[in-house]
């Protein structure tokens, strides 16, 4: 490791952990899901379902066995956390291979928004999910479907979030068919395994929400009194009232400072603002450069991931603090495809845009 590069993944480590402290902190005046996830009263064996159950199998040996403290559980999974934020930022770094100051300097600031650090440690399924996609998104960019870590971050996602694995392997299947066109035997065969493990994934995500499969008709029906529902929340938006275009910005981009009640709101709202610019920015370059633009794999799945999560969501959510939370799945791989065409566009050097 050259000179002075080992200070940046300390630097990140100890502000990484710093929002592990916050977040106990915040559970000691808020209680949350994490208490539930920490404080188990049952055997392992009667946690071994999908879902939400999954999160307190890994947390019995420590908690249950081990009989560690409330506070060592928001250490264990900020841990988890930051893995999963350490092998995306290396990989953005390979991504984008960033030459200059600001370019480095942009992505650093990418990976210090509080958001993502806040959420991904916490007692949860979050910083799980986000290592399990990181890992699945980073391996099928570099078309490594047999990988221990593709496997295992399927495996993973699937058995606690079933309808993120959805989103995503529609995405990826998407992203398959969008990069070529052409037919062949091998491609059939992985489409229609795509396919019959898309519809086992959503059998999986109905039996969970205690849906009946086929009738779409009752699971429209309880999306919308779902949105309504939410107005017991503090943070209620009022989705039902918004068109697809206000939902979608809604869900990504909000809170904004008109929605600013705390401080907390507030340093978000200066977050979702850069987010802002940032992805405006790259839209601007794009249509600029439109007619040579050539997406690799990993852009396609980061959009296309993007696009299917945030349809799925505004039909079930209408809570700002739902929103922070759901949007780390997805929301900072489209990030990255956004700084490498900013940069690339910048340098004339275009690995993600190529001319034909």
């Amino acid at each position: 490791m050259k000179s002075k590069e080992w200070l940046f993944p300390v630097i990140l480590l100890v502000y990484h952990l710093t929002f592990a402290i916050i977040a106990w902190e915040y559970s000691q005046q808020h209680p949350s899901d994490a208490v539930r996830y920490w404080m188990l009263e049952e055997e392992w064996s009667d946690y071994l379902h999908w879902g939400t159950d999954v999160i307190k199998l890994i947390s019995y040996p420590f908690s249950s066995v081990l009989q560690w403290p409330f506070w060592t559980g928001f250490l264990l999974y900020s841990l988890i956390g930051f893995f999963a934020i350490w092998e995306f930022y290396s990989f953005s770094l390979r991504y984008i291979k960033p030459s200059g100051k600001w370019e480095k300097g942009l992505l650093i600031l990418i990976f210090l928004l509080p958001n993502l650090h806040f959420w991904t440690s916490v007692i949860g399924k979050e910083p799980v999910v986000f290592l399990a996609i990181t890992w699945i998104i980073i391996q099928n960019s570099h078309r490594k479907y047999v990988s221990i870590k593709n496997i295992l971050g399927w495996l993973l996602l699937a058995s606690v979030r079933p309808h993120v694995a959805m989103f995503l392997l529609m995405a990826v299947l998407l992203g398959m068919l969008w990069e070529n066109r052409k037919w062949n035997c091998k491609k059939s065969i992985a489409i229609v395994a795509s396919v019959l493990t898309i519809s086992g994934l959503y059998l999986m995500t109905m039996h969970l929400l205690n849906r009946n499969p086929l009738d779409i008709a009752y699971i429209l029906e309880r999306n919308r009194a779902s949105l309504v529902a939410f107005k017991r929340a503090g943070s209620y938006i009022s989705m039902i009232d918004y068109n697809w275009i206000e939902r979608v910005f809604a869900l990504n981009f909000r809170p904004l400072f008109w929605d600013a009640r705390s401080t907390y709101d507030f340093i978000l709202s200066v977050e979702n603002l850069l987010v802002i610019v940032l992805l405006l920015t790259s839209v601007v370059v794009w249509v600029k450069n439109a007619k040579h633009i050539k997406w690799d794999f990993f852009a396609k799945i980061s959009i296309l991931f993007f696009a299917i999560a945030s349809l799925f969501y505004i039909q079930r959510y209408a809570c700002l603090g739902i929103f922070v939370r759901t949007k780390i799945m997805y929301l900072p791989f489209l990030l990255i495809v956004a700084i490498k065409i900013i940069v690339k566009t910048a340098k004339k050097k275009y690995l993600l845009i190529k001319k034909e």
